[in-house]
Order: C-alpha cells, then structure tokens, then sequence
C-alpha cells in the first residue's frame, strides 16, 4: 500500500470511530436507580455527620456513587418547572441531604408529606459546607423512592 493510502485509511477510521462515539454519547440514557444495588445504605444523618466530620474523605467515598439513605423528610420543594427536591434529616438540625428527584419518579415525590419516613436511592454528588451557621447539605441527584412510612 502505498503511504497516501494508509494515511486516508487512518483519517477514515478516525473519523467513523469520533462518529460512533459521538452518537453513544448524545443518545446516552442516565441509569434509574430504582433497579440499581447501592454502594452504600446509611441513614441522612449518619451521612451528614460523615462529611461534617471530614469532608473531603466522605466526599472519596461517596461521590459519584450510588447511596440509599432513610431518614424523616423535612420538606418537598418543588422549583417552576415542577421538578422536586425531597429535603431530608433530623427536625432538630440545621443540616440535610437535599435529594433532587429523577424527573421519571416525580409522581412518587408529589404524594409525599412532611414528616413521614422514607428509603431514597440517588447519585451522591457533593456537600455544600456550612459557612455561615445556617446548616450543610449533602446533595443527592436523580433520586428515587425506594419505600416510605407514614
């Protein structure tokens, strides 16, 4: 083969593999954690009292991972756009774990009430750390309602 050839075979083959992967990655799916194991099971507080204690170690071990969590729910907000944030933790504490539901799962969060117990399953993706006395939260995405208590 001559050289000319080879390099127009090497462009070619680049070009589809950037393609491929181009189009996996536009028409990627997020996984429901409805069905999906978790890597950690704990309740809010004992999740909220691992990052207060150190975050950054917490924050190795929990983000990006799947985490089920049941505590008492404080709250359900619900922004504009009708997405819920369920806002779990003790009634006493100023801090919590703020679960953003998966908008596949918002009926679930609409039925919910304050108070009551709950099991939620999501993406652990960080802690915003209390600066200023008002509480930390740990942050919770594409949440789940695994089980609830009245």
């Amino acid at each position: 083969m001559s050289r000319k050839k080879i390099i127009w075979l090497i462009i070619f083959l680049a070009a589809a593999g950037g393609t491929w992967y181009g189009y996996r990655e536009y028409n990627r799916t997020q996984q429901d954690y409805k069905n999906v194991n978790p890597d950690h099971t704990l309740s809010a507080a004992a999740l909220i009292q691992e990052y207060e204690k150190n975050d950054s170690v917490a924050s190795k071990k929990y983000n990006g991972k799947s985490v089920e969590i049941n505590g008492s729910i404080r709250s359900i907000e619900k922004d504009e756009k009708g997405f819920y944030t369920v806002v779990v933790g003790e009634a006493a504490g100023l801090s919590s774990v703020r679960c953003s539901m998966d908008t596949s799962h918002a009926a679930d969060a609409a039925v919910l009430a304050a108070g009551t117990s709950v099991n939620i399953r999501g993406a652990c993706a960080g802690f915003n750390k209390d600066e200023m006395g008002i509480g930390s939260d740990v942050i919770m995405n594409y949440c789940v309602i695994i089980t609830k208590k009245e």
